[in-house]
């Protein structure tokens, strides 16, 4: 279902807001599943290709064909891969992919639970 602001608004069976995209301030909004996997909501018609918001830019455990990682400088948004908590939990664990643009850009597989147990430093497990 569409919010007030035009963001993508998941309930519960008893009408309680589970998910919601960020907002978008978008007037209509148009949301489609394009045949790459990525979830869009554009504004009005289906021929705009300016999307204000897309599921790739928040991927999780799966990287598809056309998703990318790494910072997306115009808007500072940071796309990484993240670990289900377990099998049949896919709620966020704590392991991370991401990319460190600190010197020479590396991507790593980052420990959080280390860094949120009291750790000074994140736990970096392995270098590209």
């Amino acid at each position: 279902m569409s919010g007030e602001h035009g963001n993508i608004v998941l309930l519960d069976p008893s009408g309680n807001v589970s998910w919601s995209s960020n907002h978008t301030q978008v007037s209509r909004p148009n949301v489609l599943l394009l045949d790459i996997g990525n979830l869009v909501i554009k504004e009005g018609t289906e021929n705009s290709q300016t999307y204000f918001w897309q599921s790739f830019d928040y991927p999780t455990h799966i990287l598809l064909p056309a998703m990318k990682l790494g910072w997306k400088l115009s808007t500072c948004l940071n796309r990484y891969l993240t670990s289900w908590k377990r099998s049949e939990d896919p709620s966020t664990g704590g392991f991370y992919i991401k990319l460190d643009h600190h010197g020479f850009p590396e991507i790593f597989l980052w420990d959080m639970r280390v860094y949120a147990d009291g750790g000074q430093d994140l736990n970096v497990l392995g270098g590209g």
